[in-house]
């Protein structure tokens, strides 16, 4: 009896520790807003101070030819949670208050719908920014399925809502007086690792951080005006943050103090979430990856030499930080070359997880788990960009773009110019060869206009635009 006692308890063990073995990934996506190629100091920054994030990169994967669906937010956001192209989607401007577009439940199976299918427990907290029409809400994160939805804005949050009392995130109804929202999404983010830690889960932690207005706590404010003085001469942080119009803390310098202290407050709270998992023993089996929806706002943001930024399809507008944790699959202080793509995630996703593609439904991106396990990977199809505005001051950047192998083409709609960029020789976009290689040039727009057909891409009215934007003004 006693021996049977024991291999009935063996087995027991046995089954416990195959189930622990066998139990998929978690997955946590770490979604930085507005946040410059050259930031970080794994990507070559010497003034702002993410040594977490630094540290993430040693112990995983950095990226340097990881892009953003779109140059700007919602389109952005739209990509990764479809992995479809922004243009399919028809999302491919930011969506404004009581703005008519979003993203329709009925239509798409969103990537947290898929893994919910495959058994994950899913959240998000913070921004979503595909459905903007806060009177009557329709296709905001609930209605797309996510089993927790904490902290996403109740209100137009454009501005900033950094500080509690928050006016523009009324689910936020406690917190301490004068709290950070960028720790408050952190420790939400702990309180939901550890409430889920026993099943599959996928977080999406989509921060309002970097954007504009630029705010931080004081103390960390003060570090770095402190640090900026040092560096550039004493004086010079309040002669270039404290004129009184310059209520949005921008200036026009690649250092910032009010940027490097958001920056800071976000790198902790990377901390906070990586200690959270060692604690928990969750740290082998979890993906951790941290990324941006597009670059930094080209006045201030540092990208890294890339040119111009956010709203733009040039390098410095879709390029973005890239790093991936994995300790069980991603060999530590990994760089990796690849040409990704933020429609690349919910492929690759649910190739961790196990799960198959739903019948019917559209992945434009490609499952990037290869470039994760270090076996070679190369893009099989060109990426396009597809940038039209319905806001008239904008019409000069309204664009679409393709990349394939190492030549990158920009066709704008105002001017009908044409771009060519070898981009591994000339990453910065300084020297425009579309003249000396018309075959190219050729073959690149005969390849953009059939994707435009295939994925039904709206094509821009530049005079309707302006004409509307003068009535608006």
């Amino acid at each position: 009896m006693k021996f049977l006692r024991f291999c009935l308890l063996t087995l027991g063990l046995l089954s416990v520790l195959f189930t622990t073995a066998q139990k998929k990934p978690n997955i946590i996506f770490i979604l930085a807003d507005d946040l410059g190629y050259g930031e970080l100091g794994c990507y070559g920054n010497t003034f702002n101070e993410t040594p977490n994030l630094d540290r993430m990169a040693k112990e995983g994967m950095r990226f340097t030819q990881a892009y953003s669906a779109a140059p700007i937010c919602s389109p952005a956001r739209a990509g990764f949670i479809t992995g479809q192209y922004p243009a399919r989607v028809r999302i491919t401007d930011f969506l404004g208050n009581e703005a008519p577009r979003y993203l329709d439940p009925a239509k798409y199976y969103t990537l947290n719908e898929a893994l919910s299918d495959a058994g994950y427990r899913t959240g998000i907290i913070g921004k979503w920014h595909l459905d903007t029409k806060f009177s009557n809400p329709i296709g905001n994160a609930k209605q797309h399925g996510f089993d927790e939805v904490i902290g996403s804005e109740t209100k137009y949050i454009a501005d900033g809502d950094y500080f509690y009392p928050y006016d523009k995130i009324s689910t936020y109804t406690t917190g301490a007086e004068g709290e950070y929202l960028t720790d408050r999404q952190f420790s939400d983010a702990v309180n939901f690792i550890e409430r889920n830690k026993s099943v599959p889960f996928f977080l999406y932690v989509s921060l309002y951080a970097v954007h504009t207005v630029l705010d931080a706590p004081d103390h960390l404010v003060k570090k770095y005006r402190k640090k900026f003085d040092a560096k550039y001469g004493a004086g010079a942080a309040a002669k270039i943050y404290d004129d009184p119009e310059n209520t949005r803390h921008e200036g026009q310098h690649k250092d910032n103090p009010y940027l490097a202290a958001m920056i800071e407050s976000i790198d902790t709270g990377v901390g906070k979430v990586l200690a959270a998992l060692k604690r928990l023993g969750l740290d082998e089996n979890t993906l951790v990856v941290f990324f941006s929806d597009n670059g930094g706002v080209p006045s201030f943001a540092n990208n890294a030499g890339l040119r111009l930024g956010k709203s733009w399809l040039y390098e410095g507008g879709i390029r973005e930080s890239l790093i991936t944790r994995w300790p069980s699959v991603i060999k530590k202080n990994s760089v990796s070359d690849a040409v990704v793509c933020g429609i690349d995630f919910y492929p690759t996703f649910l190739e961790m997880a196990g799960q198959k593609n739903k019948e019917g439904n559209i992945l434009d991106g490609r499952s990037i788990l290869d470039v994760f396990k270090g076996k070679k990977w190369e893009r099989d199809t060109p990426l396009f960009w597809h940038y039209v505005s319905e806001t008239g001051n904008w019409v000069p950047r309204m664009c679409t773009a393709v990349r394939k192998g190492n030549y990158k083409l920009l066709y704008f709609y105002a001017s009908k110019r044409v771009e060519l960029y070898n981009i591994a020789k000339d990453p910065s976009e300084e020297n425009n060869i579309a003249d000396s290689h018309p075959q190219i040039v050729q073959e690149l727009l005969s390849t953009m206009e059939k994707w435009k057909q295939e994925v039904n891409a709206e094509e821009p009215n530049i005079h309707a635009v302006r004409k509307n934007n003068r009535k608006k003004t």
